[in-house]
């Protein structure tokens, strides 16, 4: 191995990161794993700070664990970042096992990460926000572009952090007492967005959360956003979406099971959009890579009328995929029969791009099963 070029080496070495995740502490998964092999490789590895800029810390319990093993984590820790030289970071903590207690110290490995926070590319922080408020306090981070905060369900959240300068990318899903319309976002420079924020319950109601009218004027202050996944957790009645250009959307989901559209009329400008999800869905899942000029729909249809549902579907005539998905224990569930499933064949044709459907989770009254008639259309059915 000591033939093939160093500049060959790394290449190799990069290919063996993941891609879809922050590096793990795993002594069999690269980076650490490439230091295992040969004394060459680790030489090679431990000399290129780019294998070191990201790292997932992984949860311990600082209360059980022995002290031997969380030094050591800490040891890991401390290495890693030094190997990572003046690289910009990716960082990831998902830690709902410990809670913050006066009693305890602050924990280390968020203390490790906060030294080297201008350095800070893409941070994501998921648990107990009281224990991890040395990062969430934090206000220079200048390379920030990358920001996703989970806490625990019982906590509220200052939000002061994402008033941040090169923010391009934000997540946040927790309880806030005020309008997610309220965030120190700069708007305006998102490309992507996911706002999963509940309100707050008093005495007098609901304090915080979104209504329908509340998702659109967020898309409407984001003109650049090409993902967006937006809960709306107020209810509300709505005729559909208004006119809003997004030129560079391609994926859109609004989520929560508050709301209904009576009617359905869209004036979306968005010729790139390739996967829209409207409802909360059954075995909800990350949306499939979609083609382009293809268009994947997934949708409760308990969201709709049957009539805002036809012009739903009307209005987006490049649906190639469509999954049709709802919680059956709904009392009163929107009726699927043999006159909805009838618009997509001849001669009516409502979706004439569409090449899947599938039906999950509903109980639809069709006399000869779904596929009947779509299959005469050339339309692949499911029914789980």
């Amino acid at each position: 191995m000591r033939l093939i070029p160093q500049d060959i080496l790394l290449e190799i070495f990069f290919a063996c990161l993941p891609t879809r995740h922050n590096a793990p502490i795993d002594h069999n998964e690269a980076p650490l794993l490439l230091g295992r092999i040969c004394r060459h490789w680790r030489e090679v590895a431990y000399s290129a700070p780019m294998l070191w800029s990201s790292i997932h810390i992984p949860p311990l319990d600082y209360i059980l664990t022995p002290s031997n093993i969380l030094l050591r984590l800490e040891k890991i820790v401390e290495e890693w970042l030094e190997r990572s030289a003046t690289c910009p970071l990716s960082v990831s903590v998902y830690d709902f096992v410990n809670r913050s207690d006066p009693d305890f110290e602050p924990h280390p490995l968020i203390l490790q990460i906060a030294a080297v926070s201008r350095r800070l590319r893409s941070l994501t922080l998921a648990g107990d926000a009281d224990l991890m408020s040395p990062l969430l306090r934090l206000e220079d981070l200048p390379r920030l572009k990358t920001l996703r905060v989970r806490t625990l369900s019982d906590q509220i959240l200052s939000t002061d952090i994402f008033n941040l300068p090169a923010l391009e990318d934000a997540a946040l899903c927790t309880i806030l007492p005020a309008s997610p319309l309220s965030l120190p976002l700069r708007w305006s420079q998102l490309t992507g967005l996911r706002l999963g924020c509940h309100g707050r319950w008093t005495e007098q109601g609901t304090e915080g959360g979104l209504d329908f009218d509340g998702a659109l004027e967020v898309l409407r202050k984001c003109p650049n956003v090409e993902q967006c996944r937006i809960l709306i957790s107020n209810f509300s009645e709505s005729v559909g979406l208004p006119s809003i250009s997004l030129p560079r959307l391609h994926t859109l989901a609004l989520t929560g099971s508050g709301f209904q559209f009576r009617d359905w009329s869209s004036d979306l400008v968005a010729p790139n959009l390739r996967f829209l999800q409207i409802g909360e869905l059954l075995f909800d899942h990350a949306p499939r890579d979609a083609h382009p000029g293809c268009l994947k729909v997934e949708i409760d249809p308990n969201r709709f009328t049957l009539t805002s549902l036809h012009k739903f579907l009307q209005s987006f005539p490049a649906i190639s995929h469509l999954r049709l998905s709802s919680d059956m224990s709904i009392t009163h569930p929107l009726s699927l029969d043999d006159q909805f499933i009838a618009v997509f064949c001849p001669p009516h044709n409502l979706c004439p791009m569409l090449v899947d459907i599938a039906f999950v989770g509903l109980s639809p009254g069709f006399s000869d099963g779904p596929g009947g008639a779509l299959r005469i259309a050339g339309i692949r059915t499911s029914n789980r």
